[in-house]
């Protein structure tokens, strides 16, 4: 019962502090108003063609690209970069809303989260018929359609095993959706695992298939809600090599190899099934 309460505290401490800050900086007074500094968008180009892969999975906070560009479409000018420097390139394209209407269509779905994935949704060439946490490419690549994400061959595995590299553009502390992945792998306590219904819809055609999916575990949430630890895993990661970091202008930039950061992470949680919620 006691080990119970410590980590319901646990997780609640790590939802309050990272809603708090998300709150403040989200107000408009608060909120980083980034301008463009040429040195910044130079040690930016630096810094991905420092990176030893061709293949990319990324996640942006699109209003910090302002400080590498004058360009007022910072996306536009984003997506070039990284076309120019990478054969390949991944975003999530996650639609959590799926689970309510139970019809995925992977055309015409927009992603939830982040003005990049959302514009990137437009060029990408591929998408998964993942219904709920499908991903997105653009390039040259073997990803199958019915691909799952997070299943054992699936494509975090497939890009984990290739050896792509995760770069972060704005994020204070390093983001990678590979670390659902593991979850899945070990069966972590504070999710619950099952099997759900949906109509993936191609071309006008319905087909109804079951999809593995997760949900919180009421013990171990707040309100719904288990966020990762990020405070706890970057001051870890800081600790090996496996993470490049440098400050662009002020712009926080993380690259890393999605291999070492599965095997880092498998290890910890294997160690401690609450590592990646525990404050």
């Amino acid at each position: 019962m006691a080990g119970f309460f410590i980590r319901k505290i646990s997780v609640f401490s790590t939802v309050v502090y990272f809603y708090l800050r998300r709150l403040v900086r989200q107000h408009p007074r608060l909120r980083k108003k980034w301008t463009y500094n040429q040195e910044a968008g130079a040690g930016f180009e630096r810094f991905i063609n420092a990176v030893p892969s061709d293949n990319l999975f990324v996640h942006v906070s699109l209003s910090a690209v302002k400080r590498f560009t004058p360009e007022k479409d910072t996306y536009e000018w984003l997506r070039i970069a990284l076309q120019d420097r990478f054969s390949l390139i991944v975003s999530q394209a996650f639609t959590p809303g799926v689970r309510k209407t139970k019809v995925f269509d992977p055309a015409m779905e927009l992603p939830a989260y982040g003005a990049f994935a959302r514009r990137f949704f437009h060029d990408s060439h591929f998408r998964n018929h993942d219904p709920c946490y499908s991903v997105m490419a653009l390039g040259s690549h073997a990803f199958q359609q019915n691909d799952l994400s997070f299943s054992p061959g699936g494509i975090f595995r497939q890009m984990a095993d290739q050896d792509f590299y995760c770069l972060n553009i704005g994020l204070d502390y390093v983001t990678c959706s590979l670390i659902h992945l593991v979850e899945y792998e070990q069966q972590v306590p504070y999710l619950r695992f099952f099997e759900d219904e949906y109509v993936i819809r191609t071309n006008g055609r319905d087909a109804l298939v079951r999809y593995p999916i997760h949900t919180n575990h009421p013990a171990y949430s707040v309100k719904g809600f288990v966020w990762w630890n990020k405070i706890r895993l970057m001051r870890d990661l800081e600790k090996t090599d496996i993470v490049r970091s440098c400050l662009s202008g002020g712009v926080p930039l993380h690259v890393f190899s999605m291999r070492e950061l599965h095997h880092f992470v498998t290890e910890k949680v294997k160690a401690d099934p609450f590592y990646l919620i525990k404050w």
